[in-house]
């Protein structure tokens, strides 16, 4: 997995492409840990429209992070910031249309795929 990072001024973003399992799990928790300890009272979002699988322990990590406050964003039709809200998870998802693929994809993050 390769793990992005945008700073500005006022936020701070994981981009996230790949698989979030194992080892790059440790990553990400690692690099959020990292982040908080510097950044402040900067908005930090993670993106997670580049995800394509995420083990039990990326998913939990999601969960913590967005508990802490992280917002997740990505790029999904309006329709899946409801799907994203159902499942407890807070999101803010731009107005951009994503193939169905990507849709599959955030399911089968979450388990819930057919």
């Amino acid at each position: 997995m390769d793990i992005y990072l945008n700073d500005s001024v006022k936020s701070f973003e994981f981009i996230l492409k790949g698989d979030l399992a194992a080892a790059s799990v440790r990553s990400l928790e690692q690099a959020w840990i990292t982040a908080r300890s510097i950044l402040g009272g900067k908005e930090v979002s993670v993106e997670v429209s580049g995800l394509t699988a995420a083990d039990d322990a990326g998913v939990e990590l999601l969960y913590r992070m967005t508990a802490s406050g992280v917002r997740l964003t990505a790029a999904l039709p309006p329709e899946s910031e409801d799907f994203l809200r159902s499942l407890g998870i807070p999101v803010a998802a731009p107005a951009r249309r994503a193939n169905s693929a990507m849709l599959s994809s955030l399911g089968r993050l979450f388990g819930l795929s057919a």
